[in-house]
């Protein structure tokens, strides 16, 4: 069994202005993953916990997806 895991919980809300459903998400930070983000931490500075990092983290890998697959 692979050591890199991470769990996820999803849920769904409505959006009150506009009626439509929106997916909600929370990560567990523990374990290795923890352990990852508190060396990008320690290492980048900046960061006051782990939300900002993860913000971070999402839209760069969004932002290097998006120029991979640029036409």
């Amino acid at each position: 069994m692979s050591e890199n895991k991470i769990n996820i919980l999803s849920e769904k809300f409505e959006n009150e202005k506009t009626g439509e459903q929106v997916e909600g998400i929370t990560i567990m930070i523990d374990g290795k993953l923890k352990n990852m983000l508190d060396i990008i931490i320690e290492k980048e500075g900046g960061y006051d916990n782990y939300t900002e990092l993860i913000k971070d983290l999402v839209f760069t890998g969004i932002n290097q997806f998006v120029e991979k697959y640029k036409g």
